[in-house]
């Protein structure tokens, strides 16, 4: 299990040793994301993670691949709603290279006229991209539907938003969120605590900030509404929502569960009655949208313009069904193995643990021990999750998002 250390700014530093490898992953994880962005920059979250990588006073953008490159490690990051992350990993005898390397785009990124310009390009390429992938976009449109306020707004903006970003914009962004106050570091590997410890305060030592709140957070509510967006396509894709559950709520765990028995597998309700029952679609499954406030609860099916009526149907009869018969006992125990293993297999990477560490600790502001999670999953009853269906599976929370050629 791994610990909380601090840095002498202040700074959580997430640590676990593992003695039987030979590698290690670290990550930075700024709390901040997509619902932390204002109406006229939405999507700088995700364009201030791309310009990390674009050089610093003493790397170029070749400079920083190639160094990791050498080494044989892997770089990456990605943004989520409420995280950016930063992360590398590679063998434990290039932890001071790689340490140089992170922390140097972290804190010393030059954000020039002419790379953000360049990076522009780049990411209007990529939401293109996404425009064209109509099983991605049907998401992004459903949260932007049925999230109010902040909560909805899309990761990667949009070509007007990203576009209109200024130098000026992206560094009052980064200097209000990315500070020694609203970020924590992670280290998972075979490394002694005191050589993390030392490294990390030699390059963090002068990182003393404080973050801004830049906007007020909206209320957590979902819409409930029937949207459809017309598209000339060859399938109709959809998303059946209603409420879930909130990363704090102790119904996370049920939620889960009840996630895994209608669309978490092939052998799931949905999987085998609407798949290969009747073969009305190719790809169905569930899947959550947590925040600390507030979640919700979807059903994704890409379908055809004869059937999909039939397909919601189906998926407002299932949660019907389920209000008031529950599920059987072999349901809830497949289940429940189904999030132990996931829980057990997912930890047998570095940068898995390291994961955790830091959802753990951003989500609870602490590090929740597995053994805890697991009993929690254990205690859970047929009772427990017919009694939780019922709290969910309501019209009031009812909403359906539709992208094809239908005309509604």
């Amino acid at each position: 299990m791994g610990k909380i250390l601090h840095l002498d700014n202040g700074t959580p530093l997430l640590y676990e040793k593992i003695t039987h490898i030979n590698s290690f992953s670290m990550g930075i994880y700024v709390k901040t994301g997509a619902i932390d962005e204002k109406e006229n920059e939405s999507g700088i979250s995700h364009f201030i993670e791309h310009m990390l990588f674009k050089g610093t006073e003493k790397r170029s953008a070749k400079d920083i691949s190639e160094e990791i490159d050498n080494i044989g490690g892997k770089m990456n990051a990605y943004t989520s709603k409420d995280t950016t992350t930063f992360y590398i990993t590679a063998l434990s005898e290039h932890f001071k290279t790689a340490t140089d390397v992170l922390a140097d785009i972290f804190l010393n990124s030059t954000f020039t006229e002419e790379n953000i310009e360049k990076e522009k390009k780049v990411v209007i390429e990529e939401i293109r991209m996404y425009e064209d992938i109509p099983e991605e976009k049907i998401h992004d449109i459903n949260n932007e539907y049925i999230f109010i306020g902040n909560y909805g707004k899309n990761i990667l903006g949009t070509e007007d938003s990203i576009n209109s970003l200024t130098r000026e914009m992206v560094l009052d962004y980064y200097k209000d969120r990315y500070t020694s106050d609203n970020i924590a570091i992670v280290v998972v590997g075979n490394l002694s605590e005191e050589e993390v410890l030392t490294t990390f305060n030699t390059y963090f030592k002068n990182f003393i900030t404080v973050k801004r709140d830049r906007i007020k957070k909206s209320e957590f509510k979902l819409n409930t509404v029937k949207n459809v967006l017309k598209k000339e396509i060859s399938q109709v894709h959809l998303c059946v929502n209603t409420l879930g559950s909130s990363y704090a709520s102790e119904d996370r765990y049920i939620n889960s569960i009840l996630s895994i028995i209608l669309g978490g597998n092939m052998s799931s309700r949905f999987f085998q009655k609407i798949r290969e029952e009747k073969g009305l679609a190719y790809s169905v499954y569930t899947f959550n949208t947590s925040f600390y406030e507030g979640g919700a609860f979807s059903v994704y099916a890409g379908t055809t313009k004869e059937n999909y009526n039939e397909v919601i149907n189906m998926i407002y009869e299932e949660w019907k069904d389920i209000k008031e018969n529950g599920v059987t006992e072999k349901e809830l125990i497949k289940a429940q193995n189904q999030v132990l293993s996931s829980l057990i297999l997912g930890l047998e990477t570095t940068r898995a643990r390291m994961s955790r560490l830091a959802s753990s600790y951003i989500t609870y502001n602490k590090i929740i021990p597995l053994k805890e999670i697991e009993n929690k999953i254990k205690s859970i009853d047929r009772e427990a999750v017919k009694k939780y269906a019922n709290k969910i599976f309501h019209e009031r929370y009812y909403s359906v998002t539709i992208l094809g050629d239908v005309n509604e």
